[in-house]
């Protein structure tokens, strides 16, 4: 164990030399008997120095999550774990955890939770009876090493697929910790930091026991009354100030505040997702009993204890920001169910003025914020999902709901005090407290939008409140004003006066030239909706080209994404104008995609695999979506030259060695937009440069490493290089053997599923179709890949079943008597007709139809004697189905037609919908008004009954998702096959599919070639039209006439 210490040691020395060789020497000896035993030794020894006890602990959680579980494919790699390793810990590892310090517990846990995860109970049956048995206990210490074991456990279990193992644990251990929780509510010391920790823990546990269940043992009265009646008592405990941290802060990560935190969101919970009756989705009705209990009983008490807390709150009392955020979550959720919805509503004005205001006007940490990190207070304000879980957010959350479902009761007093706030200021109100009433504002812009009695004074209260603070002193203010014209115009309020929308516009501008960058960058955002009015594009034209310098100016500032929308629109908008500079402006974003990418990078690191790992933390994952940004506007500025070939290839010459540096430093998060840029420019120049064969290259180098999952997004460059690239391809015996490895990979791999073949089975689609006569050494190859997955009858495969028959069709069409022979020398000739015969009728798609087609028109081409048996046995058949395919052409290109007029008229009809709402007051029916549904008509909804909206219908189809999961599941259990009633919404999204796929069969003239085909039969081989048609029904020779005089038509892409 000494030389172990000793590696561990060397592994924090200061040198990189140093480090390196313990990491191999630790590898070296990682796969040796008691080697892991040893590291657990390690860290339970208090005679060895805390930090390498904490680096065995890490070292043994990571070795341990990654190769305890042995049935994963990682685990039979190298330096599996000893089953005498796995023993020893098992005896160890819960006394290790009782005795560690902070700094290795946490490690220590999550080893715990690794192993239950995988052993408990079948390779741990006695681990149960020992965590009982220290919670049991009158050591604290032994009693909290209980708990957080415990918590591990149902971590463990708290998905769906632990609920069985959930509905013994909870008997078994919740009423001791139970018991536990309320001694100490009751000790004398109940204020203390200690009692809050194991407070906090006992509330973890429960919370996340019921993450996706709530077992029976908790919807019994022995347990919710007891439980429901604790969670209360920690909400409303006081504690005694001595016993917290002076500063915020500190009070914010205090245990107690934890352990209040916790209690908070369990009793969320229960209501929101187990207690509240008129919202449960159909796959809960189980619930309902419970819900219908709770909703009447506990629902009210948790009400009253939670405005008790904000009234304390109002009179000086503290809370933590989670407990603010818990707190305007509950009553958020009471806004839609009748029964709260009647306890709340008196209370609703109040706790608008005194309480949710507050949260949302301007304050001192956002100052301080703003002072010291103008990036990150752009990041927090502007951010959506920065905004979730704040006390700012939640109450801007509230005061939307209750406004726009409860209208009739709450939106008017809503304004009347804003406009109390707007009209005191400035005489008797501050400019953070006008802040805040423009920031309510902002919470209720699409029901002030939408709403009959307010739309038509908006232009009067924007020219009076909100265009004047673009010029005001306070920073914060000219923030705010120009967030609500964004967020106005943008829901598409009505500017009755061209003077106001003039004066917006001007004000705007002056902004982006602020010297605070928040405001620049807010105003960015603002300008970006008013360019859409036809005035506001008109006096920006001419400018455009340097609006869009400010914005790359901008967003090199701030490496965020936020304006990537803004630019988008920009580019849109100002595509003529900004042609010219449109190759200097990838420069640019190109050369800020480079440094966002090498920054994130910088921070990254390779998994053991070898795999490089983009840097997720906050402040890289912000980079990493800036770099996602730059790539989605140069594909606006391809898009916009699309018809300037001259300049397509300039822009090319700069995008193409960020592709290639992506590809090349494997940054997989980034390669579906890379790759789109390169689909793209190979589509719109419909040739393939010597610089997009390099990529061709990478692609391949990067699908056979790290990139394997990506064949789908790899797909289109590909399927344009060979189609813009063929006599290349032919010529090129390496690019034939990268498309047929891929496509071999694509089929085999046991890292890809189901979608993954489906994208293989269209990389041979292209390399049949379009290499017709230059590949036949790859059919056998090809035909023999697929074969295996037309005898599979799970329904997760169908779609590969489809498409691999549809391979083997190509594979006719590309040279019949091969493929024959490759179907007879492996007896699969008769499956596969039996498999075609299956699909044909099926067959919608005009790509799909002309295959069959073509195929059977190879097949009847051939001397018939040199046909199999089968094949010379089902002539006929195969006559009649080719027959049925051709007369059904015409029906699948004419619907294709109607497709692509729709998706077209549908664009029109929301750029007119779009031009619209800037110059009328728009519809309700664009928002969720709880019935609501024209102007006027707020007041006319039932304010008092359960709430159904978009959010109930998204559950539902949650809902009916889940259920058809497990419906698919339990088939597959017992050998079924699983109908699947969506199926005919899965064949219209197959149709939506194919509108832009420029098929190599969009030009073969398929009737021409039938009737070539009868003619032959008819005059050169009439003893063989005679065999085939001697048997066929009248009406099967008139579908064979009629097909006969079907006429090619164009096919039509998007």
């Amino acid at each position: 164990m000494d030389a172990l210490v000793q590696i561990f040691t060397s592994s924090l020395d200061p040198n990189i030399n140093t480090r390196r060789a313990a990491e191999l020497e630790l590898k070296k000896v990682e796969g040796q008997d008691g080697m892991l035993s040893s590291c657990f030794q390690i860290v339970a020894s208090a005679q060895v120095d805390l930090a390498v006890r904490q680096a065995a602990a890490i070292y043994s959680k990571n070795r341990i999550r990654r190769h305890w579980e042995t049935t994963a494919a990682r685990s039979s790699s190298a330096n599996p774990i000893p089953e005498s390793d796995r023993n020893a810990i098992k005896s160890s590892i819960l006394p290790t955890l009782v005795d560690a310090p902070a700094q290795t517990r946490v490690h220590v846990a999550s080893a715990l939770g690794t192993i239950a995860r995988y052993d408990f109970p079948e390779q741990w049956p006695n681990l149960m009876d020992q965590i009982v048995a220290l919670l049991s206990s009158d050591q604290p210490q032994q009693v909290y090493g209980g708990l957080r074991a415990l918590l591990e456990v149902v971590r463990a279990y708290r998905w769906n697929d632990g609920a069985a193992m959930m509905e013994k644990l909870a008997p078994a251990t919740f009423p001791q910790i139970l018991q536990t929780g309320n001694n100490l509510l009751a000790s004398p010391n109940a204020s203390s930091a200690e009692v809050g920790e194991i407070l906090y823990l006992i509330l973890k546990i429960y919370k996340t026991s019921m993450h996706t269940e709530l077992t029976k043992h908790q919807q019994s009265h022995e347990s919710i009354v007891p439980w429901g009646t604790f969670l209360l008592n920690v909400v409303q405990k006081d504690i005694d100030v001595a016993n917290l941290p002076a500063d915020d802060e500190g009070r914010e990560e205090a245990s107690w505040w934890k352990a209040k935190k916790w209690a908070l969101h369990s009793l969320n919970r229960l209501f929101s997702r187990y207690g509240n009756p008129s919202q449960l989705p159909s796959d809960m009705h189980n619930y309902k009993p419970f819900a219908e209990h709770f909703v009447q009983t506990f629902a009210p008490e948790i009400l009253k204890a939670y405005l008790r807390l904000v009234e304390a709150n109002v009179q000086g009392a503290w809370l933590s920001k989670k407990a603010v955020h818990f707190l305007c979550m509950f009553f958020t959720e009471c806004v839609k169910p009748k029964s709260t919805w009647a306890l709340l509503k008196p209370h609703v004005d109040q706790l608008v003025r005194s309480f949710m205001y507050p949260r949302i006007c301007y304050n001192d940490e956002d100052d301080e914020l703003w002072e010291l990190d103008p990036v990150d207070f752009v990041r927090a304000n502007l951010d959506p999902f920065e905004e979730i879980g704040t006390p700012s957010g939640s109450a801007a959350t509230f005061i939307q709901t209750v406004a726009s479902k409860r209208t009739k009761s709450s939106f008017m007093p809503m304004l009347e005090f804003i406009t109390s706030v707007v009209n005191a200021y400035p005489a008797q109100r501050s400019p953070r407290e006008k802040e805040g009433a423009l920031h309510m504002c902002r919470a209720l812009d699409l029901t002030m939008i939408n709403h009959e009695k307010v739309a038509g004074m908006l232009d009067g209260f924007f020219a009076q409140h909100v265009i004047p603070e673009l010029k005001s002193e306070h920073r914060f203010l000219r923030f705010r004003a120009n967030d609500l014209i964004k967020s106005f115009d943008g829901h598409g309020m009505k500017w009755s006066s061209e003077a106001t929308l003039e004066a917006a516009f001007r004000g705007v501008m002056d902004c982006i030239g602020d010297a605070e960058l928040p405001v620049r960058v807010q105003a960015a955002e603002a300008i970006g909706s008013l360019i859409a009015h036809d005035e506001v594009h008109a006096a920006m034209a001419p400018n455009a080209a340097r609006l869009m310098q400010e914005l790359l100016k901008l967003s090199d500032e701030t490496d965020l994404d936020v304006l990537t929308p803004t630019k988008e629109k920009v580019v849109a908008q100002f595509g003529e104008e900004l042609l010219p500079f449109s190759v200097q402006l990838t420069e640019q974003m190109a050369n800020s995609y480079m440094r966002l990418v090498n920054e994130n990078l910088e921070a990254s690191e390779r998994e053991p695999d070898g795999t490089l790992e983009l840097n997720m933390e906050a402040n890289e994952d912000d980079k990493l979506f800036a770099a996602m940004g730059c790539l989605n506007t140069i594909f606006q500025i391809i898009a916009s030259a699309e018809s300037r070939p001259e300049m397509l290839d300039k822009l090319e010459a700069v995008v193409l060695p960020i592709v290639a540096y992506t590809l090349e430093k494997e940054c997989v998060e980034l390669y579906d937009d890379c790759l789109e840029l390169t689909d793209t420019l190979t589509y719109y120049q419909k040739r393939v440069s010597p610089g997009m064969w390099q990529i061709f290259g990478l692609i391949y180098k990067s699908f056979k490493s790290s990139g394997i999952d990506y064949l789908s997004e790899m797909l289109s460059t590909i399927d344009n290089c060979v189609s813009y690239g063929t006599d290349v391809v032919m010529q090129s015996a390496e690019y034939k053997h990268m498309l047929v490895d891929m496509f071999t990979v694509g089929m085999t791999s046991d890292q890809l599923g189901p979608m993954d073949q489906v994208s293989a089975c269209k990389l041979a689609d292209i390399i049949l179709l379009l290499l017709k006569g230059g590949i036949d050494e790859a059919v056998p190859t090809i035909v023999n890949t697929v074969l295996p997955v037309l005898a599979t009858t799970d329904k997760m495969g169908a779609e590969v079943r489809r498409w691999s028959t549809i391979v083997i069709l190509d594979a006719l069409y590309y040279n019949a008597a091969l493929t024959l022979q490759v179907l007879e020398a492996s007896n699969a000739t008769v499956g596969f007709f039996n498999a075609v015969t299956a699909l044909l009728p099926k067959l919608n798609r005009v790509h799909e139809k002309k295959v069959a087609a073509s195929a059977i028109i190879q097949i009847l081409a051939l001397d018939a004697a040199s046909l199999p048996a089968a094949v010379q046995q089902n002539l006929p058949a195969l006559l009649v189905a080719l027959s049925a395919q051709l007369d059904g052409l015409p029906d699948a290109i004419r619907k294709r037609k109607a497709l692509i007029d729709a998706f077209n008229d549908e664009g029109d009809d929301d750029d007119e919908e779009g031009d619209e709402s800037f110059n009328s007051q728009g519809g309700a029916t664009d928002y969720d008004t709880s019935g609501a549904t024209n102007e006027g008509d707020y007041e006319d909804v039932d304010d008092d009954k359960d709430v159904v909206d978009e959010e109930n219908e998204y559950l539902e189809l949650l809902a009916r998702e889940r259920a058809k999961l497990r419906a698919q599941a339990t088939a597959h259990a017992n050998g079924e096959e699983f109908e699947d009633d969506d199926d005919e919404d899965d064949e219209d999204e197959d149709d939506d599919e194919e509108l832009s796929y420029e098929s190599p069969m969009d030009k073969v003239p398929v009737f021409d070639h039938f009737r070539e085909l009868l003619a032959n039969l008819q005059t050169q081989r009439t003893d063989v039209w005679q065999a085939i048609t001697s048997s066929l029904t009248p009406e099967q020779q008139t579908l064979i006439q009629r097909a006969a005089e079907g006429k090619d038509e164009e096919v039509k892409t998007l």
